[in-house]
């Protein structure tokens, strides 16, 4: 198990201080984290079937025959915890009704579509997260500062934990999403490839992507005033035709006050632009004309267009442990229509829904998104959005895979899918052959993730 007796005794800590508690947590309800809860929120017990077993502190180190690009650095490629293993379950359009309630609308409504093709190869379930003892202990010991201020809304007095491991509502479950465990610093590279209607796969990009986490920085107290609590910093590299090309982007805790900025940088042009349109419903450019920017990691940007509605936890078959996805060549993955089945995971895990609807007045492509929250991790593992006609617009996948060397659980790959289009993008491909993946940095130059940084570097 890999939180120790010391987060036990953190949270009993937190129970007999003196200090008031949160105006949205009980006592009680305090003192299940590292009990019946894991630190970060999630049931401990397995359920009653014996289909979800029991949290027992995850895969915290690598198998011995993990190997990476970047040695020591960690990162891509990473080995199969879990290779001799076969479906338990194997679920298609004919016998999809079994098993219904627990097939999100977005899955089922692939398998319609492809009913000859789409199937979900369901596995043994491993509840694979495990995180560093002290994001655990800063989630128990600080859980009563954190709180959401204004419309937007912010967040406030968080710091290197899950902010709301009960959250009470939808925002309070997306915040968690927005700000799951990172490392503070990393980069490395991705591709992204766009496969038509004819069932033509074609790379879209591979990028260079640093990032820079002030909120998961242990070593720092807070984020530094005035600073994002997120930036990166992608330049794409191939095809030469964009090379060359860069996109920062800075995300503040402080919402309610400053909004997500953008910048771009072309070299045809040579100058650095900010582009205050890189958000909500404008298309990004990096993915063949689909996804949107507040799909980006199944959710990026300001919560101020939709209600965000807390639907509850529930137990759903969704993408984990996507170990051979992964790893798989994009000749393999790719195939028409949707990602290929044979290297796709799919697990039963309880997930929070939350269900964003478009608020009256405001002006998106959606009306309705819906996501699926790992309660382990909170990383968004599948989302659907319906447009203004009901019908189902988006769907998207995340398969992740537990980043045993850091540790922690990562769903940064996506296959997502345009109904409207019959298209789809399958992007931030981090382990497939030749990608590093985003093994952690030591150390960033003064100034990197600014304007004139960029534009310093940028080709001409």
């Amino acid at each position: 198990m890999r939180y120790t007796k010391t987060i036990m005794l953190a949270a009993m800590g937190v129970m007999l201080s003196g200090h008031a508690f949160s105006a949205d947590l009980s006592q009680e309800e305090i003192s299940k984290l590292g009990d019946s809860l894991t630190p970060f929120g999630a049931v401990k017990a397995g359920n009653e079937a014996g289909t979800i077993p029991a949290w027992t502190g995850g895969v915290c180190a690598p198998p011995a025959n993990y190997d990476p690009i970047e040695g020591d650095r960690g990162g891509s490629p990473y080995a199969n915890p879990f290779p001799d293993e076969e479906p338990r379950l194997v679920i298609t359009a004919e016998n999809m009704s079994q098993y219904a309630d627990k097939i999100d609308a977005g899955t089922k409504a692939l398998m319609k579509r492809y009913p000859e093709t789409f199937r979900m190869d369901v596995y043994p379930t491993h509840r694979t997260a495990c995180f560093p003892d002290w994001a655990y202990k800063n989630t128990i010991e600080n859980v009563e500062k954190p709180r959401l201020v204004g419309d937007a809304p912010g967040l406030e007095g968080a710091h290197a934990q899950v902010p709301f491991p009960m959250p009470k509502d939808g925002y309070q479950a997306m915040w968690n999403s927005n700000v799951k465990f990172d490392q503070p610093r990393s980069g490395g590279t991705q591709a992204a490839y766009l496969v038509d209607a004819s069932g033509n796969s074609t790379l879209l990009s591979i990028q260079n992507i640093p990032n820079r986490n002030y909120y998961w920085d242990n070593e720092l107290d807070a984020v530094p005033k005035n600073q994002p609590y997120w930036m990166l910093l992608a330049e794409t590299v191939d095809p030469s035709s964009v090379a060359g090309t860069k996109q920062m982007r800075h995300s503040f805790t402080n919402a309610h006050e400053r909004a997500t900025m953008a910048w771009s940088y072309v070299p045809g042009q040579r100058r650095v632009r900010l582009a205050p349109e890189f958000k909500y419903d404008t298309v990004s450019t990096q993915s063949g004309g689909i996804l949107l920017y507040d799909e980006i990691n199944g959710f990026s940007g300001d919560m101020d267009k939709f209600n965000f509605k807390l639907v509850g936890r529930k137990e759903m078959f969704v993408p984990y442990n996507a170990y051979e996805l992964w790893a798989a060549d994009p000749e393999i993955s790719n195939t028409p229509n949707h990602v290929n089945p044979d290297v796709m995971r799919w697990e039963l895990h309880r997930v929070w829904e939350v269900e964003a609807t478009l608020k009256e007045g405001e002006r998106h492509v959606q009306m309705v998104k819906r996501f699926f929250l790992d309660e382990d991790s909170w990383s968004i593992l599948s989302y659907h959005s319906l447009d203004h006609g009901g019908n189902i617009h988006h769907v998207m996948h995340q398969p992740p895979v537990q980043r045993y060397e850091v540790p922690m659980f990562s769903n940064g790959q996506y296959a997502l899918y345009d109904f409207s289009k019959g298209i789809y993008s399958h992007g931030s491909l981090m382990g497939a052959p030749g990608m590093t993946g985003f093994p952690r940095i030591e150390s960033f130059p003064p100034n990197f993730f600014t304007p004139g940084s960029m534009a310093g570097s940028g080709l001409r």
